[in-house]
Order: structure tokens, then sequence, then C-alpha cells
């Protein structure tokens, strides 16, 4: 049996062709609210925010 060659556009349309996206399990996120609203009055700089909420999730384990 000959199998036939595709061309380019051919295998583009298909549609087990191609990149495949990596399956990725979320897990709940148990953040404080009030204290980020503390943090949001305490920092009005949002850079100096975002260091000490960034700060609070290293701390919680969430982001690394």
């Amino acid at each position: 049996m000959v199998v036939k060659q595709r061309s380019l556009n051919e295998l583009r349309q298909e549609k087990e062709f191609g990149y495949k996206h990596p399956v990725t399990k979320n897990k709940p996120i148990n953040v404080d609210s009030k204290h980020i609203i503390e943090l949001m009055k305490k920092y009005p700089n949002d850079a100096d925010l975002g260091k000490q909420v960034r700060s609070y999730l290293i701390q919680l384990g969430i982001y690394e």
C-alpha cells in the first residue's frame, strides 16, 4: 500500500499534528484577603505593594 506524501499545509490542518498543551492541576489557594487589603493601604506604590504581596505568597508556599 502506498502512503501519500502530505504537504506542510495538509499536516497543519490535522488535529493530531502540532503542539499539545501539558496537563496541569490547579491547587486551591488560601489567601487572606484582609491581609492583602491591609497591604494595599500600607503600600500605595504598586512596586512596593507587589514586593510585599510576592513575599506573602512565598511565605504561604504558593509562589517560589
